[in-house]
């Protein structure tokens, strides 16, 4: 067993070091930087950010003497990179580099509070927790393997829900909202248990395709917090203590540490702590009474959800539909619940859709075409009636549109690239702007709805919460509708003198409105799990999503019996209370009105390395590559520049290679240079003769004689990658050019007639995509093509390689079912070879046959792709099958070539060769890895042979990390 144990774990090991190598992306080239430095951070943020900066640093050292406390740790210094420009919203700690990214543009769904002291709450208790691992693990292990021998411990034995959880529990405890007292957060596992029962721990950890599982951000707190509830903070404390500190490849520090508090592994104690919420939510829910309402939506096999609701007339609604096996779309819903889909939108940004009438609109992500911390949001309208449609790009970055009542205007709530928040309105369709709203104290806003011509509703986030809030136009002043503290406040709908609203404050995401005129609120439908989306027709009919563990389901009120506000008890939330009264108590975030940390320029070019990691092996994890060396790693903090210096040894031959590679992504062309010096080795027979005096020979032996060489390479790569993605399609268009130089020298055992000077080739190359997106459950896309051509040829070094040209194209179609897919594709290939040496074919060959030299190939392959089956099966925690999958192909290729003899052409052949057969592969989790591997079995006939060759597959998906 321990034979097998330690290479498994080595496969694992080198896995997990693949995924802790990320770079996220880059900035604008022309953005200037600066910094501030203080004893805890160093926060690195564009030279336009300082306001916002200074503040950052004010809130990041206050949470320092609170982030800590339940782990008791205090880090050291880290740095903080701001990314300003992205319109996404995110925040991550990586280790291998070292350092924390902040997406700084709050996004509409967020909690009660202020979006960079969430941020700093959530990302820093990550910080606390892999410096914590630092500070634990054996010495030795930093010695020799740098800071991704810290990755490697940290992603490598603690679960992405103890991670993620621990992490919102503190952000939780640590202020007066946070994620667990967010209802919305809350309900997918109390639905999910209540009406079908626990998953698997490795289904709720992992994930499945055939059913919705929740994240393991939610499952974490559940786990997390339960556990210090039970057990006090000296749990995580102490696995974490433990998991640095235990022996370098133990099988489960995480797992001993756990049973030696609560007598349970993490399996058990998951199900330990699912039984108990069970039994609490089971009886809530007996004690829930439904109004009465009507299920519109139709039945559906998968979990699916419908938002974005919209009466477009008595007897037809609106709705943006998703579900695990199809992409999200818009579709229309009649009477009978009869469906049909109307069309595919892009990325439409969280709470940003908005309807007026006949008239959509909504909010949608376009990525910038080169930095991917970059990009915009684009406003998209579409009349439903006659098909027209309109787009325009605000100033800033969009949110939340919101169509006046005569249809000329757009509201929506703006962020610029220094976090000054603004409602905006633009004229439609010229995208002209008109108006721009900002507070007195900057506070961001959501969900804007026209009550008039001259005045927007809204909900406004201030220290004490989010306020309903209304602003005129014509005077610019903002009131305050409601002072109580209704939690958290959405998806404004204004019909006759009322303004509905969904609202957490019972506990749950229900229905609520609030009357102008006599400024009461009352509740008006309570829900089992959880209600959004409202739409109100003009004669009152309520239509809602209601949640349910297969997802939002469509309903229509037949009666509502509201309730004064004052009659509905406010939630208390029992867990995220206990956690608070383990911490310190709730940061003061109140700065002074000037903060004076000094600030000063970060300079690009002086900080382009950053070495960081190193290994007694030569690891490059962009080829997957690990053999026997040394190497050494940098990323530099803005992730522009990347390194590797090495030297590599092949066991096989016994020789070794120096290595380096540089790749620099902070301008526009991406450029990477790389360059290996060193020597290889071969053998050949050598006939050793023994002769007499006369001259004859009476003895001979062949003997196979070792021989080595010196080689050089050297290559430049200038490459620009353009992102042209639009709608539900990704596109990406790549010109790529690339040098390279190969010299051969002699030692003194090389033989005379071997090869001995250099070759140098230019190879053009121009790829294209178009995707369209894919559903969870796809194999393919359901429509996509894919280009790639080639023009390869040696102008200058002594040999000539001749020339070669390839194009390659793939097409994705539909199957004939559901969640099947086809994939055909061809390639063509024409070679001039030169008399010693020829480029390395490109186009693929037919599955199951070796190289053959050509100097034409034409080749077409098709591959029927589809699922078998979802079995969910575990074995005991080393793997865990999630998906089997079967793909048909069919593979032909043309081949023409010169025949040679005697190293002589003498004529030409022409060849067709094909094969046809069968690939068996299944989704995987190994050792509860969170990212998939794909493995499995090819067969493959082979007609002009006769025969049948079989191949292994695998492959690990680190894009779902």
């Amino acid at each position: 067993m321990k034979k097998l144990f330690f290479p498994v774990v080595l496969l694992f090991c080198f896995v997990v070091s693949k995924a802790q190598y990320f770079q996220t992306g880059e900035d604008p080239a022309s953005i200037k930087w600066r910094q501030i430095n203080t004893t805890n951070f160093q926060i690195i943020y564009p030279d336009y950010y300082e306001t916002q900066a200074q503040k950052l640093t004010w809130v990041l050292e206050k949470v320092y003497n609170y982030g800590g406390h339940s782990l008791k740790h205090k880090p050291k210094k880290i740095s903080v990179i701001l990314h300003t420009q992205t319109v996404k919203s995110n925040g991550l700690v990586a280790w291998a580099p070292k350092r924390a990214e902040f997406y700084t543009t709050p996004h509409q769904d967020i909690y009660p509070q202020d979006w960079l002291e969430q941020l700093a709450l959530h990302e820093f208790r990550h910080v606390v927790q892999v410096d914590k691992i630092n500070s634990e693990i054996p010495g030795l292990i930093k010695a020799i393997l740098g800071e991704q021998g810290t990755a490697l411990i940290f992603g490598g034995y603690l679960p992405w829900w103890f991670i993620e959880g621990d992490a919102v529990a503190t952000e939780t405890a640590l202020s007066k909202y946070g994620r667990g007292r967010f209802p919305s957060f809350l309900m997918e596992h109390k639905a999910q248990v209540v009406e079908k029962g626990i998953y698997s721990y490795d289904k709720a950890y992992n994930g499945a395709y055939k059913d919705f599982v929740p994240n393991h951000y939610k499952l974490g707190y559940y786990l997390v917090g339960n556990g210090r509830l039970k057990y006090g903070t000296e749990i995580w404390d102490s696995v974490l203590t433990n998991v640095g500190r235990q022996r370098f490849l133990a099988f489960s520090p995480f797992n001993s540490t756990l049973k030696k508090f609560t007598g349970k592994n993490k399996v058990q104690f998951y199900h330990a702590v699912f039984d108990s919420l069970k039994t609490v939510w089971t009886e809530q829910d007996k004690k829930y009474s439904s109004a009465s309402f009507q299920k519109v939506s139709g039945e559906n096999v998968r979990f699916t959800s419908y938002k974005y609701n919209h009466w477009l007339n008595d007897s037809l609604i609106i709705s943006y539909k998703t579900s695990l096996d199809k992409i999200g779309r818009f579709v229309s819903i009649d009477r009978y619940g009869n469906e049909k889909d109307l069309f595919f939108p892009g990325t439409i940004f969280n709470e940003s859709v908005d309807y007026r009438e006949n008239i959509l609109v909504w909010s949608e992500q376009v990525p910038d075409p080169r930095w991917s911390h970059s990009g915009k949001s684009l406003i998209r309208i579409l009349n439903l009636n006659n098909k027209k449609k309109a787009e325009f790009y605000p100033e800033f970055k969009g949110f939340s549109p919101s169509i006046s009542p005569d249809k000329s205007s757009v509201a929506l709530v703006e962020t610029d690239f220094s976090n000054n928040y603004f409602v905006s309105v633009y004229s439609v369709p010229s995208g002209e702007l008109l108006h721009r709203f900002q507070s007195k104290n900057n506070n961001y806003f959501f969900s804007p709805e026209w009550l008039n011509k001259n005045e927007i509703a809204l909900v406004v986030l201030t220290k004490n919460g989010k306020k309903l809030a209304k602003i005129n136009l014509r005077t610019n002043d903002m009131e305050i509708l409601v002072e109580k503290d209704l939690g958290e406040i959405k998806q404004l709908i204004f019909e006759g003198n009322s303004l509905y609203f969904i609202s957490s404050y019972s506990g749950k995401n229900g229905l609520y409105s609030y009357n102008l005129n006599d400024k009461n609120i009352r509740y008006l439908y309570e829900p089992r799990f959880g209600a959004e989306y409202p739409a109100i027709s003009a004669n009152g009919k309520i239509l809602l999503s209601n949640y349910t563990s297969d997802g939002f389901s469509l309903i229509k009120l037949e009666e509502i019996s509201p309730v004064a506000i004052t009659s509905v008890q406010r939630a208390k939330y029992f867990l995220a209370d206990a956690l608070a009264k383990q911490e310190l108590g709730i940061p003061d975030f109140d700065a002074p009105d000037t903060l004076g940390y000094r600030s000063k320029k970060y300079n690009k070019t002086a900080h382009l390395l950053n070495f960081h990691s190193w290994a007694p092996a030569f690891v490059d994890v962009n080829s997957y590559e690990i053999t026997p060396g040394a190497s050494i790693m940098s990323q530099n903090k803005l992730g522009t520049a990347e390194t590797i210096l090495g030297y590599k040894w092949d066991v096989t031959e016994e020789t070794g290679q120096f290595y380096a590679r540089y790749t620099y992504k902070g301008w526009y062309p991406v450029l990477s240079f790389e360059v290996s010096k060193g020597n290889r080795a071969s053998q050949y027979y050598q006939i050793r003769q023994t002769k007499n005096e006369q001259g004859e020979v009476i003895h001979q032996d062949t003997t196979l004689q070792d021989f080595t060489w010196k080689i050089t390479s050297a290559q430049a790569n200038i490459s620009v990658p353009f992102t042209l993605t639009r709608g539900p399609f990704n596109r990406l268009i790549q010109p790529e050019v690339q040098y390279e130089y190969t010299g051969y020298k002699h030692n003194p055992s090389t033989p005379d007639n071997f090869f001995k000077g250099n070759y140098q080739s230019v190879t053009y190359r121009l790829y294209y995509h178009q995707l369209l997106k894919q559903a969870s459950m796809d194999v393919y896309p359901d429509f996509g093509i894919v280009l790639d051509g080639y023009y390869q040829h040696s102008p200058s070094g002594e040999t000539n390689l001749g020339n070669q040209s390839v194009l390659q194209s793939i097409l994705y179609l539909p199957g004939l079912m559901k969640n099947h897919g086809i994939k055909i594709y061809g390639g063509i290939q024409d070679k001039n070879v030169s008399e010693s040496f020829s480029f390395s074919d490109v186009v693929r060959y037919p599955r199951g046959w070796g190289r053959i030299s050509t100097t034409e190939m034409y080749t077409v392959g098709t591959d029927y792709k589809f699922p078998i089956f979802y079995p969910e099966w575990s074995l005991a925690g080393l793997l865990y099958l999630q998906r089997v999958k079967a793909s048909f192909f069919g593979d032909f290729a043309r081949l023409k070539g010169n025949v040679y003899d005697d190293g002589k052409i003498v004529g030409r052949y022409t060849k067709d060769i094909s094969s046809v057969g069968l690939e068996i592969t299944g989704d995987v989790n190994f050792l509860r890895f969170y990212a998939p591997a794909s493995i499995g079995l090819r067969g493959s006939y082979l007609p002009e042979l006769n025969n049948m060759y079989f191949d292994l597959l695998f492959s690990v998906n680190f894009s779902s990390l």
